[in-house]
């Protein structure tokens, strides 16, 4: 949404909803947590916001789409009092909250390879097949994780950490994708120890 002009008419409740695009709730709500409040009221009592409230709720908006909570919007956009300690600085806030998106990524990418471990696993897939896993091609395989979002790199790492954790059932994966048994002793020792410049496997080409 653009800045809003300084010579611009007053909004009322609901226009100001449709023109931030929020529900009129949420800017009631808002206005309960002190974070919003009109600029004035109409002579039937009717709230009335200018062009600085629209730009503070553009504001509010934007936060939350950040990830944002409420408190913190509320400490961020607080002005201090007489005699009050100043609030966070913004970018304090941002910092924190970027850090945090961080570790939280962390934490799905690592239940992202955990699931796909269990998939890998026969014995959860079709229980009338127990030696067939969820996918039954290497290539399969491989769609599979690039649609989950895993580049090149989380590939290999998956592909190694199974390799560590358990290399029989490593090994009876492979076998299950239909893997040369040749293919297969390059993939498990470059998951051990790195590929070597002869063994190396071109990009896409082990399934993970």
């Amino acid at each position: 949404m653009p800045r809003p002009r300084a010579d611009m008419t007053p909004m009322t409740l609901g226009r100001l909803a449709r023109a931030c695009g929020l529900a009129r709730s949420s800017v009631l709500h808002y206005e309960a947590l002190g974070l919003l409040l009109p600029g004035a009221r109409s002579a039937a009592g009717y709230r009335l916001y200018g062009p600085a409230q629209v730009q503070q709720l553009q504001q509010i908006r934007q936060l939350r789409e950040a990830g944002l909570s409420l408190a913190a919007i509320a400490a961020l956009l607080a002005r201090p009092r007489d005699g009050a300690a100043a609030p966070p600085a913004a970018h304090t806030l941002l910092q924190d909250r970027l850090l945090e998106l961080g570790q939280e990524m962390a934490r799905l990418r690592q239940q992202q390879r955990q699931l796909a471990r269990l998939l890998a696993d026969p014995a959860l897939a079709d229980p009338t097949q127990a030696d067939v896993p969820a996918c039954r091609s290497k290539a399969d395989w491989v769609a599979l994780l690039q649609r989950a979002g895993f580049d090149e790199a989380e590939m290999q790492r998956w592909h190694r950490e199974f390799e560590q954790q358990d290399p029989v059932a490593h090994a009876r994966f492979l076998r299950a994708l239909g893997l040369p048994a040749a293919q297969i002793r390059s993939l498990r020792a470059a998951a051990r120890h790195g590929p070597s410049p002869q063994a190396k496997a071109p990009p896409g080409a082990a399934p993970r």
